[in-house]
């Protein structure tokens, strides 16, 4: 084989860049391989074809049809020398592998797989680079915004059309372009919307395969969906989330529908299928009305901002309590899905100004659980996505809210965040095992003369532990 037959036969670009994208830590939920539960199916019809470039482009630019960059979040992320390749591959008649499309509600055709292929061929044709999300957004604004012209770069086999664009080409090559062959599957919109997202699924099989949030985007575009991005971009949700960039395979786009579908549907309602039962969430509000927008739109704004004023950037993480060779204990990296369901949903059910005034007691509580009860544990680790995994999670902690947001009296048991960084910021040291406490969430106060036996919640009565310490120790010395 020749250098230059080598180089024709060396796999084309596809759309599996995404070095400008910020991958956020997720814990996985594990399969959904729950069935569908359709017990009738309308056929799913699928139709392949090989359409000229000039068509495509002709559908997307005038005519309306068909929209090659479905709202995403991901923008165009090819750079200059991959988008040029493919270019160069097309004027060399080399195959390009399938594009899906399929056909939604509204006759539109949306592009499933080769969004970027696509976009590339219409920009060269045009003479620029699209934009990308951030231009995009600045453009929205109002904002000048200076555009790429496309030109050829880094060429390996046709080194003369280097630095040219599609004007530039001869007759016969601007005619090669723009009669090139891309091979299509349509699929058609008539089918269960369930079976459909299973179809789409199967048939995504490139080197990345879309995540779940982006099908939904496919399948439900409207203004539902249009809403689900734009909550998005809360600024405390990202900060929280630790998203600097666009983020991955929609991420946190997945995660507002999570707080919006058992906002509105309920934990009582969940049948044990998570993403059906978000799809069908998305389903029945693809079309929301304005005012439930606002409503929306107003409950996700509130239950952020008071987590975000509760937990901060750590809040959405498991706090995992020490051992005994290693009695630190401290925050998981990594967003439990779980946890922000909980959270989230009798967050945005409280008073302001109640959570306010007990938020120290609040988070105290949650790292409590996290470390000592066994129910709260595995509700948060273990086959998340089973129903009763979900009821018990949430009754847990709607019980423990309410032992500290109730309105009947009692004593104070637990000591403040305050008494608790004055001990840590005057001896930082386990008064069991005499080792170094390294994180202030990882300390616990405990009651020198045990609350059970009388012993105040007051400075002159606290000792300062690791939490696994005291809580080994049982309950020799009582609590």
């Amino acid at each position: 084989m020749t250098p230059i037959e080598a180089e024709i036969l060396a796999p084309l670009p596809n759309d599996d860049n995404l070095e400008t994208e910020c991958e956020i830590p997720l814990e996985s939920e594990g399969e959904d391989d729950a069935p569908l539960g359709v017990s009738s199916l309308n056929p799913i019809n699928f139709s392949q074809s090989s359409r000229r470039v000039i068509d495509l482009h002709r559908a997307y630019k005038d005519d309306k049809d068909l929209d090659p960059r479905p709202s995403f979040q991901r923008g165009y992320v090819w750079d200059p020398k991959k988008a040029s390749k493919l270019i160069e591959s097309i004027l060399l008649n080399v195959p390009l592998p399938l594009v899906y499309t399929a056909v939604q509600e509204n006759g539109k055709e949306v592009v499933i797989d080769g969004q970027q292929r696509l976009t590339t061929c219409f920009a060269f044709m045009e003479g620029f680079f699209p934009l990308s999300k951030k231009d995009e957004e600045s453009e929205a604004r109002g904002q000048s915004v200076r555009r790429r012209p496309f030109r050829l770069t880094k060429l390996k086999i046709l080194a003369d059309l280097e630095g040219k664009n599609f004007s530039e080409l001869s007759d016969d090559m601007k005619t090669l372009f723009k009669h090139f062959q891309i091979p299509i599957i349509k699929i058609s919109k008539d089918s269960h919307p369930d079976v459909k997202f299973e179809i789409f699924e199967r048939l995504n099989t490139g080197s990345v395969s879309l995540a779940d949030q982006e099908l939904r985007n496919c399948i439900y575009r409207g203004t539902y969906n249009n809403l689900i991005n734009e909550l998005a971009k809360n600024q405390q949700f990202q900060t929280i989330i630790g998203a600097n960039n666009p983020v991955a395979r929609m991420q946190d786009i997945e995660l507002v529908l999570r707080f919006l579908a058992f906002n509105e549907v309920t934990h009582l309602n969940y049948d044990g299928r998570m993403r059906s039962f978000l799809n069908t969430h998305m389903s029945d509000n693809r079309d929301v009305s304005s005012e439930k927008s606002a409503r929306f739109r107003t409950e996700f704004d509130k239950a952020i901002s008071l987590v975000y004023s509760v937990f901060g950037e750590k809040a959405f993480r498991r706090f995992s309590i020490g051992s005994q060779s290693k009695p630190n204990g401290g925050w998981e990296k990594a967003i439990n899905k779980a946890v922000y369901d909980v959270i989230m949903f009798w967050f945005a059910r409280q008073d302001k100004n109640t959570v306010m005034r007990h938020k120290d007691e609040i988070r105290e509580k949650f790292i409590d659980l996290c470390s000592t009860n066994r129910e709260f544990i595995d509700a948060i680790t273990l086959g998340t996505a089973d129903k009763s995994r979900v009821q018990t999670r949430f009754k847990v902690w709607e019980n423990a809210l309410a032992s500290i947001l109730g309105n009947a009296p009692r004593e104070r048991r637990l000591f403040t965040l305050e008494e608790k960084t004055r001990l840590f910021d005057a001896n930082p040291t386990c008064e069991i095992c005499h080792q170094r406490i390294e994180l202030l969430d990882d300390a616990e106060v405990d009651h020198a003369e045990p609350f059970s036996l009388g012993g105040r919640t007051t400075p002159d009565n606290a000792k300062l532990s690791h939490r696994y310490c005291n809580r080994a120790k049982g309950g020799r010395n009582g609590t």
